[in-house]
């Protein structure tokens, strides 16, 4: 009897040392890697949202979707959620993430945004540059001001790769300008806030953008 205790005891305490030593126990300082879905996420909630927290009167959207199918760099947004291509996630530079998000996110606010430089309506069709155009130009414009007003360390990094962008923005087409015009229309704001501050430069280029012919 006291043998086949003791054998008992000794299955007992291998377990228990067995179970232990499969046991992950992870540092308290460790944490789990994001996924590239996970991060960009992140992105969107923690540095986009609060760039337009001040648009109170829009709804902002708050769920996301991923186009797994287009690898090339896209972003959409629409009243209640945002949608991202596979190409935007994998790619490796997260202040081009965050301006292609915020710019999503500014075509929303646009016309709030117009309203409060005394502008009406919807955004008008010029004799040279259509609506279409317009958009992108004002959508470019209130991300970039935004983020240079709120983010300085993005913007920094954003600042020294306006090339790269300008060539993820490609050519021109019926409803969106070239990259290089768009980034040239990037590049005025830039200076006229330099000369000035980021709010005046940001309602001048607004104005004039709005009245282009």
């Amino acid at each position: 009897m006291k043998k086949y205790f003791l054998i008992l005891f000794s299955f007992w305490m291998f377990a228990c040392n067995s179970n232990s030593s499969n046991e992950v126990i992870l540092p308290e300082n460790d944490t789990i890697p994001l996924t590239k879905e996970e991060e960009i996420v992140k992105i969107y909630n923690e540095a986009v949202l609060p760039l337009f927290k001040s648009y109170l009167e829009v709804e902002i959207p708050t769920a996301f979707k991923i186009d797994e199918d287009d690898l090339s760099i896209n972003a959409g947004a629409s009243f209640g959620y945002v949608e991202v291509s596979q190409g935007l996630i994998n790619l490796t530079k997260e202040h081009i993430q965050l301006f292609a998000l915020s710019h999503e996110v500014a075509h929303i606010v646009t016309i709030t945004q117009a309203r409060l430089f005394g502008l009406g309506g919807s955004i008008p069709k010029g004799s040279i540059t259509n609506d279409y155009k317009k958009a992108e130009y004002l959508a470019d414009l209130i991300a970039i001001h935004l983020i240079k007003s709120k983010l300085n360390n993005e913007f920094r990094l954003l600042s020294t790769d306006l090339p790269f962008l300008q060539n993820l923005l490609g050519g021109s087409s019926f409803t969106h300008p070239s990259g290089s015009d768009r980034i040239n229309e990037i590049q005025t704001y830039l200076e006229n806030s330099i000369s000035t501050n980021n709010d005046e430069a940001f309602k001048t280029s607004f104005l004039r953008i709005w009245k282009m012919e």
